[in-house]
């Protein structure tokens, strides 16, 4: 397992496992409706590249498989966190999450937040993080619960 910053070659892998992951380990906790609404197709790698300007990616890869993604702002912000469905619960998130922590520290951050899923919820509560309030967000048309969390550094 090898975590690195990503690479424009890698995003059809990212996309894919979006997408994948949000329809077979999210829909446990979202309705279909949902699922369809927050990944309705692969998205293509121009969406990609351009919304990575504004993050630092980080991936976990295994014999050159992505199985893992995660995108950080400066200002602490954990936007995408995507862990591919075979490897849930193998330390690929927990690979992630500290290579975040290392940056943030870096950066002299004090604190790390994000819109966190249901489902992701006791992941981030496990490493550190506490849930500020729950929330409902209109995403194209559909209701979706989540929680704020925030980790103190």
């Amino acid at each position: 397992m090898r975590l690195r910053r990503y690479r424009k070659s890698d995003i059809p892998q990212i996309a894919k496992l979006y997408y994948n992951t949000i329809h077979q380990v999210n829909s446990k906790d979202y309705s279909p409706s949902q699922i369809q609404a927050w990944a309705p197709r692969v998205y293509p790698t121009r969406f990609w590249a351009t919304r990575f300007q504004r993050y630092t990616v980080y991936v976990v890869e295994v014999e050159q498989h992505i199985v893992g993604f995660a995108e950080f702002e400066n200002n602490g912000h954990i936007d995408c966190f995507y862990v591919h469905h075979a490897w849930q619960g193998k330390g690929v998130g927990s690979r992630l999450l500290k290579a975040i922590e290392h940056q943030a520290r870096r950066g002299r951050l004090n604190r790390l937040f994000a819109d966190v899923s249901l489902t992701a919820m006791p992941f981030f509560k496990r490493h550190g993080f506490a849930i500020k309030r729950k929330q409902k967000k209109i995403y194209r048309g559909q209701r979706f619960s989540q929680y704020v969390m925030v980790k103190l550094l």
